[in-house]
């Protein structure tokens, strides 16, 4: 079981680049549960890249209805979902799930992480 203040949070990552697998990165070094989702074709990280490190990931076509299908049951039970991708790409793909805004805190930049929190968490228990 992981450890640290973020333990028991699961995170969606979609794999980018910038600042996105650094975040990633971190987030599970404080204990997050962070799955990345990979795109299909474009092979694993190399073992000697330091940010991939701990957390699982899949590979997915993000452009096959199956794949958008997956993403969307692996972000409809995470407390919250980052990607780097360009303004729109997330909606073009169908992966902005109903119910989700854009953090407000989050500084516009070419290379921001987009970082969506479900609405519903200040209805659950451990929400404060």
């Amino acid at each position: 079981m992981a450890q640290g203040p973020l333990a028991g949070l699961k995170i969606v990552e979609f794999a980018g680049i910038g600042p996105g697998p650094f975040c990633g990165m971190l987030l599970s070094d404080l204990g997050a549960d962070v799955v990345r989702i990979d795109r299909k074709g474009h092979g694993r990280a190399s073992p000697a890249d330091v940010t991939s490190r701990g957390r699982q990931s899949v590979a997915l076509d993000l452009k096959r209805p199956e794949a958008v299908e997956a993403c969307l049951k692996l972000m409809e039970r995470a407390d919250a979902v980052f990607e780097g991708f360009r303004p729109g790409v997330m909606e073009r793909l169908g992966l902005r799930p109903a119910g989700t805004v854009p953090h407000p805190a989050v500084p516009e930049g070419p290379l921001r992480a987009h970082v969506l929190y479900r609405l519903d968490c200040a209805d659950r228990e451990d929400a404060a």
